[in-house]
């Protein structure tokens, strides 16, 4: 359950997409392989993770 506390935050509102995008941990869209990398940060907001 999404608390409203946690989405006023924008390192833990991305926590709790990711979350819920993936409970079972970041995996590739196209081959559900859970091999994915880091490829940096979006400059404009800084606690985004890009894959």
């Amino acid at each position: 359950m999404v608390k409203p506390h946690d989405l006023l935050d924008n390192t833990k509102c991305y926590e709790q997409i990711r979350q819920h995008c993936w409970p079972d941990g970041v995996s590739c869209p196209h081959c559900m392989s859970q091999g994915v990398t880091r490829q940096g940060k979006d400059d404009t907001q800084p606690d985004r993770q890009c894959y």
